[in-house]
């Protein structure tokens, strides 16, 4: 993914880059032979709901009856945010890793405890130790469904999810921040 990004920064115009099933399919199947920016394209934009390789989404005939391109609708999101990227500097790090300068803005979108997950799991208590530690010094805004009781929801708003284009449920997606942390001594109304 980061590649895919960089590769954006640097240039590369992805409205270039048609994508039918079978490509797709040859893509998920060989990723050694293609560039990892392309595979990235397959992955997370030819897929549902950005799910890494989680089923082509091409064009679909929807149950209200429109039909959507899910495929050029994601690389017309894509595409809009190339201009504030520009001066993005992306790594691939263990988020323990990261040297966190004083005073910054941080937004954490961790896998959600309880639902599919990447890869490599995360020790969630290690996570909000992490989160607590961090906030003492920066604005550290969290979105997760739940959090533990020490940190507080400012903002919520209820959703149906999917996962691929059969399975939906109900979830109420938040943005937490440590009750502790700089952001609520900065914002506190109470």
């Amino acid at each position: 993914m980061i590649d895919f990004w960089k590769a954006l920064q640097s240039g590369w115009q992805i409205q270039n880059e048609p994508m039918n099933k079978e490509l797709y399919d040859d893509i998920r199947q060989n990723k050694d032979k293609y560039p990892s920016h392309i595979v990235a394209l397959a992955g997370f934009c030819a897929t549902y709901n950005a799910k890494w390789f989680g089923g082509y989404a091409g064009i679909v005939h929807t149950k209200a009856g429109t039909v959507r391109n899910y495929y050029d609708e994601a690389v017309r999101n894509v595409i809009r945010q190339v201009p504030a990227i520009q001066d993005v500097k992306f790594i691939c790090s263990d988020y323990r890793d990261i040297k966190v300068p004083k005073g910054a803005v941080i937004y954490c979108d961790p896998p959600y405890k309880g639902t599919t997950g990447y890869q490599d799991g995360i020790d969630y208590n290690h996570y909000w130790d992490w989160i607590r530690d961090i906030s003492k010094d920066n604005y550290v805004l969290c979105s997760e469904y739940d959090a533990p009781d020490d940190f507080e929801c400012i903002w919520s708003k209820n959703l149906i999810t999917t996962l691929d284009n059969a399975s939906r449920s109900k979830a109420t997606e938040r943005l937490f921040t440590y009750k502790n942390g700089l952001y609520m001594s900065n914002n506190s109304t109470k």
